[in-house]
């Protein structure tokens, strides 16, 4: 049911580039993407330098993320109830992306993710898997729209 959820929101952002909600664009501007790489990589650096601001930035206001027990929807519930309580004990995220996705206005990178998350004394390593998803916005910058985040269990 998610996995279908998730394909069916992937089609619409990549179906055409958004000048708003409703409207398609057809100019040759649009259709400039940046790299997926540069933006998983700027969101890994204000991750890992803890820059609130940086993250706050980067995410747009209609945002989602979902991992395996959880839906956020909106740029501010998403950074009340996961990105402020989970910044002071994940650090060290790396992203290895395995495949990039590109249209005119729409980005989106799927990899393996490694990171560390304090628990009381101890540093626990984390490693999952990721899904993001980035709109390119009105003022050119691009956004992340949606997060999908899902974290390797041990099989025992």
């Amino acid at each position: 049911m998610i996995t279908a959820a998730i394909l069916m929101m992937a089609g619409s952002f990549f179906s055409c580039c958004r000048t708003s909600d409703n409207e398609c664009a057809t100019d040759e501007a649009c259709c400039q993407t940046v790299s997926a790489d540069s933006l998983a990589m700027l969101w890994n650096n204000a991750w890992n330098t803890k820059n609130l601001e940086a993250l706050k930035g980067m995410i747009a206001d209609s945002a989602l993320v979902m991992d395996h027990e959880t839906v956020i929807r909106g740029k501010d519930s998403i950074l009340a109830n996961w990105i402020v309580p989970s910044l002071p004990v994940i650090s060290n995220i790396t992203t290895t992306p395995q495949k990039t996705l590109s249209c005119c206005c729409c980005v989106s990178l799927t990899g393996f993710y490694s990171l560390d998350v304090k628990s009381g004394d101890a540093t626990v390593p984390s490693k999952g898997n990721f899904t993001f998803t980035w709109i390119k916005q009105e003022d050119k910058s691009y956004k992340l729209e949606m997060m999908h985040l899902t974290e390797f269990r041990d099989s025992k």
